[in-house]
């Protein structure tokens, strides 16, 4: 799924992925960059296959040492880590981190600042409606995490309906300030129980998530909430509004984000929402003519993939999607700076194959140091509400794209 973070990462010439092989084998995969030669390594368990929620995240602290999570959806913690720097093969036996709020975790999120930053993990706790956003920090030294003093955002206490936030890729700027943009979910609306996820709001913290500022700089009191939380576009109840896209950062740190959402006809396009340093700007950037509406329980089998996005130095933004529009190919779509406006013309096919229910996954670290769109492809399907699909394991690929080869 999209919201894997990170599903791929690289750093000293070497890269890492992991995916489920079986159900019970979890396979982590290191690429030499100089060769392109591949090893792996299996840890065995049990893992929950028919559930898209229970993806695999990993993460790299300071000293270089590996930090996977896996396989939740309101469980408990699965949490493990490398004995030796950048090893796949000599993991530790599951562990907890500090104990603390580690029942009913869902989207382990690593977070890797620059340095000095410490390798932080965002994680919610709770449920859909009813959630709360944690953050854990990795201290070296000690080999141990330490918890946050406060939630970053929360839904649970509200009334009369409580909520959760629903985070995009969070993106870590130049600056190393850490911006997060989510939307609210409450109750299913409607006979039809339509997802109801409502807003898209904003923070940003440059002290490794312990404060956290509007786009303005105006300080937020912590947990964020429906109440004091800025919301950057407004979008009505009901509006097939996703949630868990992409974002990034240009080269001054201005935060962008991709998404979708219905257009007023009632047709769910492809958005770019940025931050041009006084005000938030928004295109629509596709021209969809097929309707259809995000409702009922669990993983849902749509016609469209999250998009991701990224931006290169000269500020020309990226946004990467599969879909009905795209023949379920995976594509990139070029946007210009200063507006953004979207040019039909400026998109390229970057895997031409039926993907099925893909969704992009990107090594945000290859992007941030080499300007190479390296991604992990493997086509699935996805029946609604993680029904049990088809036993067919898809070869599982690491590819690499420069915008330069097409532009």
């Amino acid at each position: 799924m999209a919201f894997r973070h990170h599903g791929i990462l690289s750093t000293g010439g070497q890269q890492v992925s992991a995916f489920y092989r079986t159900p019970d084998s979890l396979c982590v995969v290191r690429r030499d960059l100089a060769d392109d030669s591949v090893e792996s390594f299996s840890i065995a368990g049990a893992y929950t296959l028919t559930d898209a929620h229970n993806s695999i995240s990993l993460g790299m602290d300071r000293r270089r040492h590996l930090h996977i999570s896996y396989d939740h959806h309101g469980s408990s913690l699965h949490y493990r880590r490398t004995r030796t720097p950048f090893g796949i093969r000599d993991w530790t036996d599951e562990l907890p981190m500090s104990g603390a709020h580690e029942r009913h975790i869902t989207y382990p999120t690593f977070l890797m600042p620059p340095a000095p930053g410490p390798l932080l993990m965002l994680y919610r706790t709770g449920t859909h409606n009813r959630g709360v956003s944690r953050l854990k920090r990795y201290d070296e030294d000690k080999a141990a995490w330490e918890d946050g003093d406060s939630p970053i955002t929360s839904g649970a206490d509200q009334q009369p309906w409580t909520s959760n936030a629903y985070w995009n890729h969070p993106a870590i700027g130049p600056d190393g300030r850490i911006h997060l943009s989510f939307v609210w979910r409450t109750d299913p609306i409607g006979p039809e129980a339509r997802v109801n996820n409502v807003n898209v709001d904003y923070a940003v913290s440059a002290d490794y998530g312990a404060s956290w500022q509007s786009s303005l700089g105006r300080d937020l009191r912590l947990p964020i909430t429906q109440v004091n939380s800025e919301t950057i576009l407004a979008v009505s109840p009901g509006s097939n509004l996703i949630n868990q896209c992409g974002m990034t950062t240009d080269s001054r740190g201005r935060p962008h984000l991709a998404f979708y959402s219905d257009d007023p006809d009632g047709i769910p396009q492809y958005r770019h929402l940025w931050f041009d340093g006084r005000r938030w700007r928004h295109n629509v950037i596709s021209r969809r003519t097929e309707g259809f509406a995000l409702a009922g329980a669990g993983t849902l089998d749509i016609p469209i993939s999250r998009p991701d996005i990224v931006v290169d130095r000269r500020d020309r933004a990226y946004v990467i999607y599969r879909g009905d529009l795209t023949g379920d190919r995976l594509v990139c779509q070029r946007l210009l700076p200063p507006d953004y406006d979207p040019d039909p013309a400026d998109v390229r096919v970057l895997w031409d194959a039926d993907l099925g229910s893909m969704e992009p996954v990107v090594d945000r670290c290859a992007w941030r140091d080499r300007e190479i769109l390296s991604m992990l492809i493997q086509r699935n399907l996805q029946p609604h509400g993680d029904g049990a699909a088809e036993s067919v394991f898809e070869p599982v690929h690491l590819c690499d794209w420069n915008p330069a080869w097409d532009w």
